[in-house]
């Protein structure tokens, strides 16, 4: 079966219709009975976009408009598994979808830890904040 990408822009038009020409194009597309792929950073273009102040989605909408697509069988994603694990920290914790997307690609990669200065992650579940990881002596002074 023939699969199609799709661009931020599209999602951005079926989700919020602020378009209604452009809404129509994109529903018949996405609608098509085809799978329709959004990559990564689709998925983190997009939840900029909706939280926005083009369009102002709260958390919570943003976690129903991502929980929806995870489990409609419209869409594929790179690695849906790793996108619900990030979705799961998003929803708990202070930082971006994005970060935690981030982290749980890396984690998936084989990595330890994401190491960050990013403040909102400081003391996250796989997230290091600041360079000196643990066992690290590199950055630390002798005495």
């Amino acid at each position: 079966m023939r699969m199609i990408g799709l661009d931020t822009n599209i999602l951005v038009r079926y989700l919020t219709k602020d378009d209604e020409q452009q809404w129509q194009q994109a529903t018949t597309v996405i609608q098509r009975n085809q799978p329709c792929f959004i990559t990564n950073i689709v998925l983190c273009e997009l939840v900029w976009v909706l939280r926005g102040a083009s369009y102002g989605f709260r958390k919570d909408k943003i976690i129903n408009v991502l929980e929806a697509m995870l489990h409609s069988a419209a869409f594929e994603f790179e690695d849906r598994l790793t996108i619900d694990q990030a979705l799961q920290q998003y929803k708990q914790g202070k930082a971006d979808f994005s970060d935690y997307l981030i982290g749980a690609v890396s984690k998936q990669a084989g990595c330890t830890e994401t190491v960050t200065f990013d403040g909102k992650l400081e003391g996250e579940r796989g997230f290091q904040y600041g360079c000196v990881l643990p066992g690290d002596q590199s950055n630390r002074e002798t005495t």
